[in-house]
């Protein structure tokens, strides 16, 4: 019995750490990625609401999505189910709005929400894809 709950933990550690990258060059998931986002694409310049859409192969299709200003604060999210959850692959897409006072540099992140991680954990957000963007008033 302790041996088949060990082998549980490490399986469920090691699907913790896949695609927990945060990708720093735009990314925006390949093929096989948890998430792939389709629109926006890296650089564009998009001004509210933004349709942030793509596909996922995530738990239950559950997607979060939020808008990082240059500061990287947080100025909109939202979730949105994708048309098929895991193991299944399905699209989602989303319009968010959000306010900036003028042009910016900002960051469009979706990700999957990790509910069996405590609030303030790391493990909190698996899969997130970023796609860095010029955020319009």
């Amino acid at each position: 019995m302790k041996l088949s709950a060990l082998l549980a933990a490490l399986l469920l550690l090691a699907f913790a750490g896949c695609g927990g990258d945060d990708d720093e060059d735009g990314d925006t998931g390949g093929d096989e990625a948890a998430i792939v986002v389709e629109s926006p694409e890296p650089g564009a310049s998009v001004s509210s609401p933004v349709t942030i859409s793509g596909t996922a192969s995530v738990f239950e299709g559950t997607v979060q999505l939020r808008i990082l200003d240059a500061d990287g604060e947080e100025i909109a999210s939202a979730f949105t189910t994708a048309s098929a959850g895991a193991p299944e692959r399905g699209e989602f897409s989303e319009e968010v709005e959000f306010t900036v006072d003028e042009a910016q540099d900002g960051v469009v992140e979706v990700f999957e929400q990790n509910v069996a991680s405590p609030e303030e954990s790391p493990e909190r957000e698996l899969f997130t894809v970023e796609v860095p963007v010029q955020l319009e008033p």
